[in-house]
């Protein structure tokens, strides 16, 4: 998966590069109003050439509506050549009169901002300037509010500015600039009547008047406005009460049933798995001083309650070839991590400190051979190795995500149809049984879903079952990442998370339709092949600059984790599940750190991805229940690769018993951003003791995080934040927690507040 997204972020970073490479060019009319505001904006005359957009974006922007902030990359923290992604600037007209750069040194939040720097060539018909087309048919006769902060020096002025375009022809140039050039930030503001045409599109600009000095312009934003001139609320679901759109604070009202005498299956311990990679010492998690597992990354792995490892890692499994990692350290090779680039690292944290560290955690191993770069003999010789005196590891899949093709050295090295794929997994099969006929094997697949589009060959899961189903014990599938923004990152915080939120709902069709492909495809077999999930987690972006790369870390990740868990849980032929990825020092550890000096000395420490999961390991149990929850609900737009859903839950419940019945198990999921949610609980055959224990995720908002950072030597952007109750920067102790309390008066019914943004875990023991 990530090789895939790094492709297609490249790819759509290139089509908008191609798209806005058209510029935008002010003729002699439009620049004087711009040098003169009281200009009357009837008097504007464009060059044809300033304007020309694609059929397909016009298309689009007939589309979902986003409902908050319109403009692109208002911050400046993604980066360009030298213009910032998003924006561009017509240098043949306006690359002698200045400078354009993102400035790191100066910047109102985040850590950049654009900065203008004009030189004496400046001015006459087309001023030093940058700009952004911003389709807007879905507000064709509304309001919109432009605005941002600027900044000034050595007697420059920044000017910021609208103007649309209806059916090609351009019209209504209105600015606004400081009175004066201070260099201190000031915030600019103006509302722009948008033409009732459902062809219209906006065009925000930034340019400078005068011919020496600076200027800075910082969180330049375009946000729909209601009819009276407020801002539009948020997307709400259809079925929420118009009491709790009044005052959100107020708790909503939902009902939970549970039925304690129908146990829907035992659930399996494999779902709760993660995956660990070999390279540079398991992510610094092993001390090749002391060849020992670092002692708190250790005890953290050890209370979050994981059960099986898969091991060595993701895409980098197709290029390992295990008889590197054995034997004494001073003779492993450095060996390269993947074809295309050149980072090696000696393979310390091998097969035999993976079987070690399961050992240590209570787990188990899930071994990935390489199918891509290495051979079926040395796939057999591996489970020689391994289990040769006795059977230690039972999970065995064969190579990771063949099924790409995106163009990388990475993918054309390894890719194979689905024929050949077929092949070579009967080929590993019959030498890898040879040598244990007892042990487990996985074939990877995938049915792509919408926007989801992860596997580049058809009909690839039918190839793989009909020919070689028979020799299948689990089939792999990568459908549950989420929600992958390679475009549209531009969204406001809660639009992108509400999509995130409603994930799970696609997630669960997804894997009904690969449970009814394996029914159709592979029928003599089907009832014993399982679904395997053996990467999934919250994930927004791969690019370090990106605003949102850091958000898998915060809460409503976490939200995400729980949600998913329960459609695993539910999902009857799920058996395997490990999440991505246990630790590292970046974006994507559930284990992080605290401390981002480069070379690592890493501060291990939970994110809030690891309580949730915690809460499933430490705080349910063992069988299934039937139960269900009635709550209002909301409808997400489509983001990134996640599709728009209707009447979204936003509580989301799952339950059990323990094994030996006594306890009785709620876990439950308020997704609504700033209301708790009132439950009526039904219990049927339990009776349960008066009191009983809540255990409780939550935090000061749904962006708050424990504070982990990445290496200081990648380039992180500004991370957005909740306009309502920002809380992403201030990450830290006391912004995540997790604690107990005592419910009491519980009956078989009765009724419990569930907080906003949280997840809950209620503990009932059965009356004596």
């Amino acid at each position: 998966m990530q090789k895939t997204l790094k492709w297609q972020i490249r790819l759509a970073c290139l089509i908008t590069l191609l798209f806005v490479g058209r510029g935008i060019l002010l003729s002699k009319q439009s620049a004087q109003q711009a040098s003169d505001p009281s200009m009357p904006a009837n008097n504007l005359a464009f060059s044809t050439s300033f304007y020309s957009l694609n059929r397909t974006t016009e298309m689009e922007s007939q589309g979902s509506i986003a409902k908050e902030e319109l403009a692109r990359n208002g911050g400046f923290e993604e980066g360009g050549a030298p213009v910032p992604q998003g924006w561009f600037r017509d240098s043949s007209r306006t690359g002698k009169e200045g400078t354009v750069a993102q400035d790191q040194a100066r910047f109102h939040t985040g850590h950049t901002s654009l900065k203008l720097q004009p030189n004496k060539r400046n001015g006459g018909d087309f001023p030093l300037a940058i700009a952004q087309v911003i389709p807007a048919g879905a507000y064709a006769g509304k309001k919109v509010e432009f605005s941002g902060y600027v900044a000034a020096e050595g007697g420059a002025t920044p000017v910021l500015g609208m103007l649309n375009f209806v059916r090609g022809q351009p019209a209504n140039l209105v600015t606004v600039s400081p009175q004066g050039g201070s260099s201190e930030w000031e915030r600019q503001s103006k509302i722009y009547d948008v033409p009732d045409d459902s062809s219209v599109q906006l065009v925000i600009t930034c340019f400078v008047r005068g011919t020496s000095g600076a200027v800075w312009f910082d969180d330049v934003s375009v946000v729909p406005l209601g009819d009276r001139g407020s801002a539009m609320p948020p997307s709400r679901g259809s079925n929420e009460s118009q009491a709790a759109i009044n005052n959100p604070t107020g708790a909503l009202k939902a009902s939970i049933e549970v039925d304690a005498a129908t146990v829907v299956r035992q659930i399996p311990r494999t779902l709760y798995g993660t995956n660990v990679e070999w390279i540079w010492n398991a992510n610094v998690m092993w001390l090749e001083e002391s060849r020992q597992p670092n002692p708190e990354a250790l005890r953290l792995a050890q209370e979050l309650g994981i059960s099986l490892i898969r091991y060595p890692g993701g895409h980098y499994s197709d290029f390992y070839h295990w008889g590197d990692g054995i034997g004494a350290y001073e003779k492993r090779p450095q060996a390269l991590h993947e074809k295309g680039r050149n980072d090696r690292s000696r393979p310390n944290f091998g097969t035999d400190e993976a079987l070690d560290f399961a050992r240590r955690v209570n787990g188990e191993l899930l071994i990935t051979v390489n199918a891509g770069s290495g051979s079926a003999q040395e796939a057999a010789d591996w489970v020689s190795y391994v289990n040769g005196k006795s059977e230690r590891v039972r999970y065995w899949e064969i190579g990771n995500e063949l099924y790409l093709n995106e163009g990388s050295a990475m993918s054309k090295s390894i890719t194979v149809n689905p024929a050949g794929y077929a092949a070579r997994f009967q080929e590993f099969a019959r030498a890898m049984r040879a040598v244990d006929p007892g042990i487990k094997l996985g074939a990877i697949g995938g049915e792509n879903q919408g926007r989801y589009a992860n596997v580049s060959y058809s009909d690839w899961d039918r190839t793989v079952l009909e020919k070689a189903g028979d020799q299948i014990d689990f089939f792999a599938v990568h459908d549950a990442y989420a929600p992958v923004l390679l475009s549209g990152h531009d969204k406001d915080l809660r639009t992108v998370y509400r999509a995130m939120l409603a994930a799970p709902v696609l997630i669960k069709r997804n894997l009904e339709t690969v449970e009814q492909q394996i029914a159709t495809y592979a029928p003599a077999r089907a009832s014993k092949i399982a679904l395997a999930i053996t990467e999934w987690g919250p994930l927004f972006q791969f690019d370090f600059r990106g605003r949102y790369v850091d958000h898998a870390k915060t809460l409503g990740s976490a939200l995400f984790v729980a949600s998913t868990l329960k459609a695993f849980i539910e999902s009857p032929k799920t058996e395997i599940a490990n999440f991505f990825l246990l630790n590292d020092v970046s974006v994507l550890g559930w284990i992080g750190s605290r401390d981002g000096r480069v070379p690592p000395v890493p501060d291990w420490t939970p994110t809030a991805r690891y309580f949730a999961f915690q809460l499933f390991t430490r705080h349910f149990g063992e069988q299934l229940l039937r139960s269900q929850a009635v709550s209002p609900t909301y409808d997400s737009e489509a983001v990134g690769l996640i599709d728009a859903v209707k009447d979204v839950p936003y509580l989301d419940i799952v339950s059990s018993l323990s094994s030996d019945g006594r306890k009785l198990y709620i876990i439950a999921i308020n997704k609504h951003f700033d209301s708790a949610i009132k439950a009526d609980i039904g219990l049927r055959s339990f009776q349960p003791a008066s009191s009983g224990t809540a255990w409780t995720l939550t935090g000061t908002g749904i962006d708050a995080n424990t504070g982990t950072t990445a290496l200081q030597g990648l380039l992180h952007g500004k991370g957005t934040e909740d306009q309502q109750n920002p809380r992403f920067s201030k990450g830290g102790t006391g912004e995540v927690t997790l604690s107990s309390s005592e419910v009491t008066g519980v009956k078989n019914r009765f009724a419990y507040r569930f907080p906003p943004h949280s997840v809950t875990s209620l503990e009932l023991t059965r009356a004596k």
